[in-house]
């Protein structure tokens, strides 16, 4: 009986629940020293699998646990979405089940109080971090596929860590362009007003994310308004680009009833606060990569006061962002309001790296710039 006890295979956790870029520790104690053992993750119709040698105490460490998370795959017959929250993970022994447990991946904190906003023309969502006082803030774009950033995107894991977050559409949601074009730019001095006069907000620390058109736009913007005070821009333009995605031969942005000029060149040198800029190499959408070190350069041309940094990752595309989400669907993604099927690029692995390194060093600048 007591070597049986001694024997029982079980997976060690810390908890049960963890944000999405939280790394899950994986350990399996119990098992025969030397032993082969099979770790499977399923949630829903997603799964995948590693297989891991147990050390001479019989303990199983799996050295890169998240790659189970971000090699995810899901069934193809399935419709497209985002894997749910709770991910059942098993090991398996001499061909049988040996033990089993139950995780939850939340994309917001429990604690992070989140409001839907719909006044003074705007259209996103509101998430205000817990404790007293007033915090930095963030305020998130999303790119060409237009709606509201989710939860799962920057937006929860910021406020997730103390940031209070607007999350903001800007066309694509009922009251606000269908497409992206002609968005007035007022309309986002608009947001920032109403982040600046939230009690949970300190107007004097405020930052702006985008990602791809939401890049263009967060420069733009910082070039545009004083109040922003960090910049950070994921597969970035150096230039305007025309509206999006069958309006080619219409204007993006507008300014005082005024159009901006296709390519012309953003005024980066004109933003107030410090600049992150991450790119893939092997961008399947438009080259961030040039375009970024084309950023750079006028940076330094300018002699920019504040700090700015440009990541470049090998094997990565158009798919940086929040981490150890899967990451096997690059070239087989179809765009949300046009249907096409979009190739992103970047490899599975290089994707999954350039996701968990930039995210580290979004949260480092951000620290940096509005604390």
């Amino acid at each position: 009986m007591l070597a049986a006890l001694l024997l029982a295979v079980q997976f060690e956790l810390p908890r049960q629940s963890f944000l999405i870029d939280e790394v899950v520790p994986i350990t399996l104690s119990g098992v025969a020293p030397g032993a082969s053992v099979t770790i499977r993750l399923r949630a829903g119709d997603w799964s995948s699998s590693g297989t891991f040698v147990a050390d001479e105490k019989g303990v199983v460490n799996a050295a890169d646990p998240m790659r189970l998370f971000w090699s995810a795959t899901r069934d193809r017959r399935s419709p497209p979405g985002p894997p749910p929250e709770a991910w059942q993970l098993s090991a398996e022994t001499n061909g049988s089940v040996a033990a089993t447990s139950t995780i939850v991946r939340r994309a917001v904190a429990e604690n992070v109080t989140v409001t839907p906003v719909h006044n003074h023309g705007l259209a996103g969502v509101f998430y205000q971090p817990a404790g007293e006082g007033r915090h930095p803030a963030v305020l998130v774009l999303s790119g060409s596929g237009g709606g509201i950033p989710p939860a799962g995107s920057s937006a929860g894991g910021l406020a997730s860590r103390g940031y209070a977050v607007l999350a903001l559409a800007y066309f694509g949601v009922p009251g606000l362009p269908s497409t992206l074009t002609r968005i007035p730019l007022e309309y986002f001095k608009t947001a920032l007003d109403w982040m600046a006069a939230q009690p949970a907000v300190d107007p004097e620390r405020i930052g702006v994310v985008g990602s791809s058109r939401g890049a263009e736009l967060a420069l733009l913007l910082g070039a545009l308004y004083p109040q922003i005070h960090a910049v950070a821009a994921f597969m970035p333009s150096n230039v305007i680009w025309p509206g999006c995605c069958d309006r080619m031969n219409e204007p993006s942005w507008m300014l005082r009833g005024r159009p901006l000029a296709f390519h012309a060149p953003i005024p980066v040198e004109e933003i107030h606060g410090g600049i992150l800029l991450v790119s893939g190499r092997d961008d399947g959408v438009w080259h961030s990569t040039g375009m970024a070190d084309q950023i750079v350069d006028r940076l330094r041309r300018n002699r920019f006061a504040h700090p700015y940094k440009h990541l470049a990752y090998d094997s990565a595309g158009h798919a940086i962002g929040r981490p150890y989400t899967p990451t096997t669907d690059l070239d087989n993604v179809r765009h949300p309001l046009t249907g096409r099927v979009m190739h992103l690029g970047g490899t599975a692995e290089g994707t999954a790296h350039a996701r968990e390194e930039s995210w580290r060093e979004l949260l480092a600048f951000l620290g940096q710039e509005l604390h």
